[in-house]
């Protein structure tokens, strides 16, 4: 009975899942799929060392940050180069990990706000469907 209660007292106090949840969970995993597909195609990350989650994570913050760079330029980054963008910061991730991963951001998001979009990632485009 007292489990019971736990269980019934950690259902009761989550929140509803949002049909933007619902979206991230199948985006993410078609977004992780896709990304690995692409790495065992080229030899290259994210391997078995990089989560689902890890990989989902560095797409949607890298996107973030590159979405809201490009506002404040008055550009519009299309999706095909920011998932090419954000598949190149997974490398990054794989081989330096999470703090050069920061300081690597930083410094991309910076490059790109005097000097424009870097011209190999407006060439490379990744299309997830």
């Amino acid at each position: 009975m007292r489990l019971f209660k736990q269980l019934f007292r950690g259902l009761y106090k989550r929140k509803p899942e949002t049909l933007s949840d619902r979206v991230l969970q199948v985006g993410g995993k078609l977004i992780a799929s896709r990304f690995r597909q692409i790495g065992v195609a080229n030899n290259c990350a994210p391997t078995d060392k990089t989560s689902d989650q890890k990989i989902i994570e560095i797409y949607q913050r890298v996107g973030a940050a590159f979405r809201q760079e490009a506002e404040n330029r008055g550009e519009r980054i299309p999706a095909g180069n920011l998932n090419a963008i954000a598949f190149h910061f997974v490398q990054v991730y794989e081989l330096a990990g999470d703090k050069f991963l920061d300081e690597h951001l930083i410094y991309e998001i910076d490059k790109y706000h005097n000097e424009g979009l870097r011209q190999n990632y407006i060439d490379q485009k990744i299309n997830l469907f």
